[in-house]
């Protein structure tokens, strides 16, 4: 099945006004002023609220956020000082004493809510819904012009403003709703509010929504010889190899830097390149030889020699590395007339290239195709290609729009579905994206018969055999084994990056870079004034017919004449949503000895990504709607980490604060349902009302939950090596909740945070003297998941590493702190490497 569907669902980070900051020169930054240059009278009460949040890894984060200035010259500033990573309220020229802070999470990936408010000479501070005090000022009129971002107004001039987005403006009269302005536009200089139509002016505009439809061309680098490029997603930084120079194209900066080689040398045509993230080195990959020659940036060199040949046998491969075997893998391919399916593996530490004996029947030759890979390239994902069953390319080519998944541990590879055949022909860029957070793939499709094609981005389902189009699209030149095309995803700016190639043999090679805000927004067949939409090509529009007929036929096919409801019992004092269970449902505490996950329970993971797996491995995460997911958090966090459960009215009031108590009970009633249906999936659990509050009971026996062991385990004093080997693996998955945000969460994330850190910190200064490093150094790595830029981290993996003789690996971890620290708070880190380590 085909879906597509055609609208703007755009999430809220999509929303609001961009600012330009310090990456532009000052006549290039953004400024919003409130009613244009025209002051605005709010006589009596008055606030002033909005959202925003800060852009991450930028070199200057100091400026103005708003300035509110009156007829008297009088002035109330937000100001943020990135050295004390701190927010001032100013009133003239001194400090109000009103101020606030906020941890890098909430700072750089969540929205947040500031409220400034004054009555009866007292100005208030509310950020995130939190009081930060007030103070007591004397404005001699309130006919105020509101700047957001830099400001031109005569003698207050200033260009100095954090890189930041902006959104949901209001302004309050009397306690009453005055203006609002969303700051929804998708072009222009003004913005309209939404009450009485006041205009507000912008300069140097750049508006969210479009930053999620519309790709941006970022650098056209043109190299010599037989190019090839590469990606590094911890730094977002694109490497491109040419015969006599390395470049390095930086996202954050968009800043393109190179290296000259100290000699020249003859890269043959076909031959590819990998960034290994773990080793921190380019790799050049000759396939044909089997061979991998790493770069050397301080001798600017290669660090071995390599021959070449005329003709490879491998364009167009799949390739990928597994963290876990530190291996590569390579995967398909064409040439000399044939299409390849083998799947060939290096080895980084053996050196050793073998091609794998893989169980499967359903991996035909191809070459074309899409490759994603999950976290750590344990499991790959193989959409579509072009080929034949027999791999010749004179006997019958054709089309795949199958998907396929390659376990990389038992080395089997096994269809899952295929997409259903469009009317107009496709194939894939090389790489595709894999997201867990809801089981989705993204890859850029484009059709193969023409030589002006163009990429399209499309968002499809790894459980079902459904897609749909996102964003407008990319011209690319395509002439068969001279071109290639990538996508990428960069996890710390979220957004993703597309990279074409096109060679002219021996000569010189034409690298793009563009990029797409990260979710893309779903494409809409009917923009208005938009050129780039107005321009797609004609097999894109009966590729969505044809998607919208395929759902219509299979949503008949599919639908049942009715559908069992099973009731939900509520009691005065208990009601029950229960599920049979093979033995006594039990709390969730563990009573005694350190918690063991057993491989053959079922598991709740809220530490990394939410996931839900039953005791056969089968994720159930997609069963869970947003809001389904919403109540089984709170039911479950409420129940593991404080121990009290969650009353009904403050699900009403978080979850259903529009609707009345009865519907609110009603939709309480109708998820209860539905959770019932997917704890019996699980196998165990039963959600269960006791003196007014929600809680969950399971047995652990059948379901291991790692919130539930981590609670325990923090809070039940001195770690031994068992527990602290528990605690390692719970949280070596990653932060609690991983891009999961709720207002209510904030809090508990934070806390849990926290008391990961002092407990882990506690354990470094308990441990005896015969404790391994490596053993410090997953203490480390532990502390870093919650703390990037932790000073004793750094200490404890450095010292750790030179201690295993590993030094040259010890400065590579602390010059990425540097960076981090850098990028994080606009100033270099203090200590150098010999202080640390000493």
């Amino acid at each position: 099945m085909i879906f597509f569907f055609a609208g703007n669902c755009l999430p809220a980070r999509s929303q609001g006004l961009v600012f330009s900051s310090f990456e532009q020169v000052q006549e290039k930054r953004t400024s919003l002023m409130l009613h244009g240059n025209e002051p605005l009278c709010l006589d009596g009460s008055f606030g002033l609220s909005f959202n925003f949040t800060f852009f991450p890894d930028r070199s200057v984060y100091y400026g103005y956020l708003v300035r509110l200035i009156n007829n008297h010259q009088q002035h109330i500033d937000l100001i943020y000082n990135h050295k004390d990573r701190k927010f001032n309220i100013i009133f003239g020229d001194t400090f109000a004493h009103l101020d606030f802070q906020l941890d890098s999470a909430a700072l750089f990936h969540r929205w947040n809510s500031c409220s400034l408010q004054y009555d009866q000479q007292v100005l208030s501070l509310t950020v995130n819904g939190k009081s930060c005090g007030s103070t007591k000022i004397n404005l001699e009129d309130q006919c105020l012009r509101i700047f957001f971002g830099a400001c031109q107004l005569h003698n207050f001039k200033t260009t100095d403003l954090p890189p930041m987005q902006l959104k949901e403006v209001s302004l309050f009269k009397d306690k009453q709703l005055f203006a609002y302005w969303p700051l929804n536009e998708l072009s222009g200089k003004t913005a309209v509010d939404s009450v009485h139509g006041k205009v507000a002016t912008v300069s140097n505009p750049v508006w969210g929504t479009p930053l999620h439809q519309q790709w941006q061309l970022l650098q056209v680098l043109t190299v010599k010889g037989n190019g090839s490029y590469t990606f590094d997603p911890s730094e977002e930084e694109v490497h491109a190899v040419a015969i006599d120079s390395i470049y390095h194209f930086l996202l954050r900066d968009k800043v393109m830097r190179s290296e000259a080689l100290i000699r020249p040398v003859y890269l043959s045509a076909g031959f590819q390149s990998i960034y290994h993230p773990g080793d921190r080195i380019l790799y050049s990959i000759h396939i044909d030889q089997r061979q991998l020659s790493g770069y050397m940036p301080g001798n600017r060199n290669w660090d071995m020699s390599f021959d070449s040949v005329d003709i490879t046998e491998y364009w167009q491969t799949n390739k990928f590395i597994n963290s876990s075997e530190n291996a590569l893998y390579i995967l398909g391919g064409y040439g000399q007339l044939k299409y390849k399916n083998l799947v060939q593996r290096y080895g980084f530490a053996t050196r050793k290239w073998e091609i794998m004996n893989v169980q499967q029947t359903d991996y035909k030759p191809r070459y074309l195709a899409a490759l994603g890979v999950s976290h750590g390239g344990d499991t790959a994902y193989i959409l579509g290609g072009y080929g034949s069953g027999t791999g010749e390319q004179m006997l019958n080519p054709t089309y795949y729009y199958d998907l396929l998944q390659f376990d990389v541990k038992s080395k089997s590879i096994r269809k899952l579905f295929n997409l259903r055949e469009p009317a107009e022909p496709f194939v894939f860029a090389s790489s595709m994206v894999i997201d867990t957070t809801d089981h989705s793939y993204y890859a850029l499709m484009f059709p193969n018969d023409r030589f002006k094609s163009r990429l399209q981005l499309i968002k499809g389902s790894l459980l079902h055999p459904e897609y749909q189009l996102a964003a407008d699209t990319i011209p690319y030149a395509f002439l068969d084994n001279r071109s290639g095309a990538d996508l990428f995803y960069c996890p710390r700016s979220n957004q993703l990056v597309a990279v074409t190639q096109i060679t002219d043999r021996d000569k010189s090679t034409e690298i793009r870079i563009y990029s797409l805000a990260f979710p893309p927004g779903q494409l809409s067949l009917t923009p208005v004034g938009n050129k780039a939409g107005m321009e797609m090509k004609w097999w894109l529009l009966l590729l969505a017919a044809t998607s919208v007929v395929g759902m219509i036929i299979y949503y008949m096919y599919k639908r049942k004449p009715q559908r069992k409801v099973i009731p939900v019992v509520v009691k005065e004092e208990a009601s029950v949503v229960q599920v049979p269970v093979q033995a006594p449902v039990v709390t969730a505490a563990p009573t005694e000895g350190w918690p063991d996950r057993s491989e053959n329970k079922a598991s709740l993971l809220l530490f990394g990504e939410f996931q839900v797996i039953d005791k056969d491995k089968n994720s159930l995460t997609h069963l869970f709607s947003p809001l389904l997911k919403e109540m089984f958090l709170l039911i479950l966090i409420h129940t593991e980490w404080s121990g009290k459960g969650i009353s009904s009215e403050k699900l009403y009031e978080l979850l259903w604060h529009d609707k009345s108590e009865r519907d609110a009970r009603n939709n309480r009633s109708v998820n209860m349902v539905k959770l019932k249906g997917i704890l019996e999936k699980l196998g165990s659990g039963v959600i269960l009302r006791e003196e007014g509050r929600w809680k969950m009971q399971y047995d652990p026996a059948l379901l291991w939950i790692d919130l539930a062991d981590f609670s325990w385990l923090v809070k039940s004093g001195a770690l031994g090596p068992e527990r602290l080997a528990a605690l390692l693996k719970i949280v070596k998955e990653g932060t609690f909740l991983y891009r999961t945000e709720y207002a209510w969460l904030e809090d508990i994330k934070s806390e849990i945070s926290s008391k990961a850190l002092d407990v882990l910190l506690m354990a470094i200064d308990e441990l005896p003297a015969t404790t391994s490093p490596e053993t410090y150094i997953e203490i480390a790595n532990a502390i870093f998941v919650f703390d990037p830029i932790h000073e004793v981290a750094l200490r404890v993996k450095c010292k750790s590493l030179v201690q295993q003789g590993r030094l040259s690996l010890a400065r590579s971890v602390y010059e990425k702190f540097c960076k981090d620290y850098l990028h994080m708070y606009g100033e270099a880190f203090v200590l150098n490497f010999q202080e640390i380590i000493s």
